[in-house]
């Protein structure tokens, strides 16, 4: 899947037959109408907005045979081969897709240590990046929130976005019978404590933070993609 120049979405199954996707919810007339990203989970798509919602849906495979079954009854749009070379036409087509739009996330806390400037922390909060994985989303506010999404896409679930600084939480993988847990990322203080960023046991047996001289004591979380994290500043 992609977006073009005009922020329409494209999906690429079979060769030569690039599929556009269609629904009144994307016409792009505002940022409320407009995608910015999209993103592939392992039964799933998900679309980020410009106005920071986030709708996901399904494609249906009935719905897809049907239309590829027509297409392959037009001439112009089979495979041919010319001078012992295979050509394949493009034929370009539309299919209307039934979007979900997942809710609204809850109160987050203020993360004090991003420093980011006061222009932008008053702003309001919203999704700025999301990252898919197999049944679920991984979401990141304009303020360094990180949150996630489990359960996609059954139409039938309730879904919640879950703040996941506030205590561990668990990703659970279809194909695998442990569970990855998540760090308390998002929040300085709690990221000075993971054993990733300490050095080894000092003189006491204990861990102990490195030292980092002339850096920022802030950290405010940028790219969030396939729930790696990248952040802009950091400093223990």
């Amino acid at each position: 899947m992609t977006l073009d120049a005009n922020s329409a979405i494209w999906n690429f199954e079979t060769w030569g037959r690039p599929c556009r996707l269609v629904s009144s919810l994307l016409d792009c007339s505002s940022s409320e109408t407009t995608p910015i990203q999209i993103e592939r989970g392992f039964l799933f798509s998900a679309i980020l907005m410009g106005s920071g919602d986030v709708y996901v849906w399904r494609m249906h495979a009935g719905q897809y045979k049907k239309a590829m079954a027509k297409l392959d009854k037009d001439e112009s749009t089979r495979t041919i081969f010319l001078d012992g070379g295979t050509v394949i036409p493009c034929q370009t087509w539309e299919m209307d897709i039934d979007l979900i739009k997942l809710p609204s996330f809850p109160d987050l806390p203020d993360l004090l240590a991003t420093g980011l400037p006061e222009e932008e922390r008053r702003k309001e909060t919203g999704f700025i990046k999301i990252a898919s994985f197999d049944h679920g989303l991984v979401g990141l506010t304009n303020k360094g929130h990180v949150l996630k999404i489990d359960g996609l896409p059954d139409k039938n679930s309730v879904y919640i976005w879950r703040y996941v600084s506030g205590s561990t939480q668990i990703i659970r993988y279809h194909f695998l019978t442990r569970d990855t847990q998540l760090p308390k990322f998002s929040d300085i203080g709690e990221v000075k404590k993971h054993p990733a960023f300490h050095t080894t046991a000092g003189r006491n047996g204990r861990r102990v933070p490195p030292q980092v001289e002339s850096s920022p004591d802030t950290m405010v979380i940028t790219h969030v993609s396939c729930v790696a994290l990248i952040c802009s500043e950091f400093c223990i």
